[in-house]
């Protein structure tokens, strides 16, 4: 912080101004100052403001306040291609020709300035399929930002597959579509998106897979008491489709420990979609008790993870959920939220008490009707040491303690607010809260310095603040206040101010005050003293509101017709739909922008400081991230240093079948499930005049449940997202499924697996028959003179599936279909799905490399041909050739030049080993035009430093 300089022609009375503006400059937002002229400054100031880079004024403006008054002085946007570099503000006062006030600071330059949304279908693809993705480019009010943008695809090499430059969206948004090749490499792919010098990235994963047809969960407390001899749980094995597995469940506990490797305990049973499970502690204890020698206590107080592995026993497919339980020495749970962690003497305590069930369970109402009883000792000592597990016996022993013994009831969420009044002396003060047999406590031992000991306190009663929603709130101090003065604080920015004089008061929250906002309020005395105090609260944004989609119907058929209702908030909006197979989100969560994905991107703008004293007035305004500039006292901390410099983040249809009256149905013209896509809808469209879309759909194949979630994207509003995916269940009483995987091998045999599943009242006898096919062919294994290769027959109970096996050998590579028809008396299905079938023998790879000159001003066309010459024992139809463009000298290895960048150090040639290679990387990035600005930031700085 600069000296002040204050230029006056006679001494003022009082103080007169006092200047407050954030320590950030972020490129495509504002510079706001906060300007309040006090009762004794001069009747009218001219205030400029200019922001000076590299000693050359590039923002500025000036603005007239008048005497006792509060307001903001904004200046002009900060380009967003401003570069990075040493910003600084310059703030003066001018009247009736004299200077009343000069100061200048440094600001910090935070790159950040745009969020970008990359959003995924899916987290992972196979082979062949469509990788689908949407880029959103927002403000941080979430409004949206057009520009041009570069996107690139790149494999696990690093290497460029495909590329689109100068992408313009509509409102921010831009939709896209790449499909990987037959044989792309696998691992983990990006899409990365370049704008205003900046690159941002999404991972993918391509892999060779199975849909996962269920899932598993572990359902256990949080807490485990030291009391208990077991350890309890529910695991739920439940299908796509709503339906419950059956099979066997493993179920692992071990101490989860640092010391060694630790003994577990593992039993097996069965499961029909869910069961109850225990872990012995006492036998876990004994297991290990020799490895215990850390240990001086009988209690056990390991955490224990358990591991519950569900296998499927039609299919012997296993899937597997594990979770960790910690010790706990009550059975019971209460902790202080939040409270005061300095003494404003003469104000109230605040406190925000908690009280919970160690199972996570809620409180009962018999449980509830006992107390919570806070105990609060003050004292008027500097510090006091005596321990609070005896703090009555030390109420009676002990000269200078008051003691205050608070009674509250516990409501059905189990929070309590609570404040109690703090004595005009009292420097410290510690409090206790026990419920039953839980306990704990707190201490305060700084009291708030103020000249004047005069306290300014704000507080509200509103714990879910939503943006658009007033909010209540009030201020307390321990003398008279006339008025005073109030800033927003968001994102590092002004968003509001304001002047108030009665002490309950409303603001109504915005978008852009999400997800943070601190409330600052301040005044200054009769002695010139500042006083002030903050509050930070949380800010729902409204996101949810802006978009509502719904299904006409929540249960299905496959195939049948449905409709999905769109509702937004503004006409002319961009919305964005994505409706895919619940399996799909067993493999990994894709990059969907939902409302925590934009509350994460909306706390990247927030600046990383931690105060974790506020001891003065002046600190107040530090933990806000404010520069500040008066000729009033303000108060620094006298006892802790605090950073004066930020810490930065680290930039068809078919018809309902009926069974005939008359007799069986008929099952000749069985319909034929062939549609089993892994995303239905990926749909982009536009509102026009209304604001409602209904589309009609047919639901695909699958038996499973999907997945609908949607974002809009409006001029006015900006961006919204639905709250939680809408699911629609697409299922059928009885139906075939088949257990295939990824890929197959020609000539080899394979056992197709045909599961068949009666939810069906009664028993099902069931006829299944294997399609014939010119791509494989049936291998005979029954010896019998009618035994029919195609066919067999199982009964099928009711609730419940039977497996049926028909030996095959593949004849054909590439993809061939598989049909199974299975029909009862009551009812049929028929499925059409496609298997992989791969060559068999050894992969051999050859290559050849050639260098196309393309240099010179002229556009031309350069050819060149290679002659491959395969072995005469390659296998059959397996060549495939694959062809790598790199448009670079170096090659494949231009992708690891950034790493040549480095910090120089030593002296001599140990500093110049590492300082030279910044210089030629430099030079080799800037004349290919490969140069990004994060790289040459980042070599310029190590240059100058070493």
């Amino acid at each position: 912080l600069l000296p002040l300089l204050l230029l006056c022609g006679s001494a003022a009375a009082g103080p007169t101004f006092l200047v407050a503006v954030p320590c950030d400059i972020r490129p495509g937002a504002n510079v706001t100052v906060g300007v309040a002229l006090l009762p004794d400054s001069p009747a009218q100031v001219t205030v400029r403001g200019e922001v000076i880079r590299n000693n050359e004024t590039i923002l500025s403006r000036e603005m007239v306040f008048e005497k006792d008054s509060f307001g903001t002085l904004v200046l002009p946007v900060l380009p967003l291609n401003s570069a990075s570099g040493n910003y600084e503000l310059l703030v003066e006062g001018h009247a009736d020709g004299q200077r009343i006030f000069s100061n200048r600071t440094s600001l910090m330059y935070v790159s950040k300035s745009i969020s970008v949304f990359i959003q995924t279908d899916k987290s992972m693809y196979k082979p062949g399929q469509d990788v689908l993705f949407r880029i959103v480019t927002v403000y941080p009010d979430l409004k949206p930002y057009k520009v041009p943008l570069n996107i690139y695809i790149r494999d696990p090499r690093k290497k460029l597959i495909q590329q689109w430059l100068m992408e313009e969206g509509d409102l921010g948004v831009v939709s896209k579509k790449f499909q990987l090749s037959a044989n792309p490499p696998l691992g983990d792919w990006s899409i990365e998106v370049e704008m205003n010098g900046q690159v941002h990235y999404q991972r993918f994963k391509v892999m060779e897979y199975v849909l996962p047809k269920f899932d598993v969960m572990i359902t256990t407390p949080l807490y485990y008491s030291l009391r208990d001899e077991d350890v309890s749980g529910v695991v739920t094995a439940k299908y796509t489709y709503g339906k419950p597995v059956k099979g066997t469940v493993t179920l692992t506990c071990l101490p989860v420990s640092y010391w060694t490797n630790q003994r577990n305990i593992t039993t097996t049973m069965e499961i029909n979609g869910s069961v109850n499970v225990t872990c012995n502690k006492l036998m876990l204890q004994n297991l290990n008790a020799e490895l215990f020698w850390h240990q001086d206590g009988s209690d056990y107080t390991d955490p224990i993870e358990m591991i519950a592995v569900v296998t499927e026993s039609l299919t012997g497919i296993s899937q597997n959920s594990s979770t960790i339980i910690f010790p706990k020495q009550s059975d019971y749970f209460i902790e202080f939220l939040d409270y005061s962690r300095v003494i404003k003497p003469s104000l109230n305590f605040i406190a925000t008490l908690k009280v919970s069930r160690s199972d996570s369970n809620q409180l009962t109402a018999e449980e509830r009707q006992n107390l919570v009883t806070v105990t609060a000792k003050q004292s008027d000592l500097l510090f006091h040491h005596s321990s609070l597990s005896h703090l009555e016996n030390e109420a009676t022993e002990e000269r200078n303690l008051t003691v205050h013994v608070l009674n509250f009831t516990v409501p059905e969420n189990g929070i309590i607010d609570m404040e109690f009044p703090i004595l005009s002396d009292t420097k410290t003060l510690r409090v206790q809260a026990e419920f039953l047999s839980s306990r704990t406590d707190i201490g305060v031992y700084d009291v708030f310095n103020s000249p004047s000991q005069t306290y300014l306190q704000i507080k509200t009663k509103m714990q879910d603040i939503k943006a658009g929603k007033p909010f209540e709130l009030s201020i307390a101090s321990n003398k008279p206040v006339r008025e005073f003065h109030y800033l927003v604080l968001s994102k590092e920015q002004i968003v509001a101010f304001g002047t108030k004089s009665a002490k309950t008061f409303t603001l109504t929250a915005e978008n852009s005050w999400a997800p943070l906002a601190s409330i600052l309020v301040f005044y200054v005395d009769e002695l010139g003293v500042v006083v002030n105090d903050v509050l930070t609260v949380p800010i729902q944004p409204v996101l949810d509101d802006k978009i509502k989609i719904s299904w006409s119907k929540n249960k299905v058929k496959p195939s049948e017709k449905v409709s999905l209702k769109i509702s937004t908030t503004e006409p002319g909006s961009v919305i964005g739909l994505a409706v895919v197979d619940k399996s799909t989100k067993l493999l990994g969560e894709n990059s969907d922008i939902t409302e925590d994905s934009v509350l994460h991107e909306l706390n990247l703008y927030s600046t990383a400081q931690y105060f974790p004293l506020v001891r003065g007035s002046f600190s107040v305004f530090q933990k806000c991230n404010l520069w500040v500039s008066t000729d009033a006292i303000l108060e620094e901390d006298k006892e802790h240093f605090l950073y004066g410099g930020m810490i930065p983040i680290e930039d068809g249809f078919g018809d309902d079948m009926t069974v005939s009256k008359n007799g069986p149905p008929d099952f000749s013209n069985v319909y034929v499930r062939t549609h089993f896509p892994e995303t239905w809808l990926w749909i982009d469209t536009k509102t026009r005049s209304d604001t409602e879309t209904t589309m009609e759909v047919i639901v695909p194949d699958t038996i499973t449940s999907w997945v609908a979630s949607a974002f809009v994207m409006s001029e006015n509003s900006g961006l919204g997202v639905t709250t939680a995916p809408v699911e629609l269940e697409a299922f059928q009483p009885f139906f075939v499924f088949l257990n295939l995987p990824y890929s197959i091998i020609r000539g080899e045999q394979f056992i197709l697996e045909v599961n068949i599943f009666n939810y069906l009242k009664e028993e099902a006898e069931v006829t299944v028959i294997l399609g014939m096919n010119d791509a494989f062919e049936i291998i005979l294994t029954s010896n019998e003179i009618n035994a029919t290769e195609n066919q067999q027959s199982v009964s099928v109970p009711s609730e419940d599936g039977r497996t049926v096996q028909f030996p095959i050998k593949p004849k054909q590579l590439g993809e061939i279909p598989i049909k199974v028809t299975a029909i009862s008396s009551a009812a049929s299905d028929a499925v059409i799905q496609k298997v992989l079938v791969k060559a068999e023998g050894l992969e051999q790879t050859y290559s050849q490399t050639v260098l196309l000159d393309l240099t010179g001003n002229k556009r031309q066309s350069v050819s060149k041909t290679l002659d491959f010459t395969f072995p005469s024992d390659v296998v059959h139809d397996s060549e495939r050739v694959q062809v790598t463009a790199i448009g670079d000298l170096l090659g494949p290895s231009i992708n690891g030049l950034s790493s040549l960048i480095r910090m120089p150090y030593g002296c001599g040639e140990q500093n110049m080993i590492n300082f030279a290679p910044n210089v030629y990387v430099l030079q080799y990035l800037t004349e290919t035009r490969q140069l990004r600005e994060d790289i040459r930031s980042k070599a310029i700085s190590f240059m100058r430093k070493g």
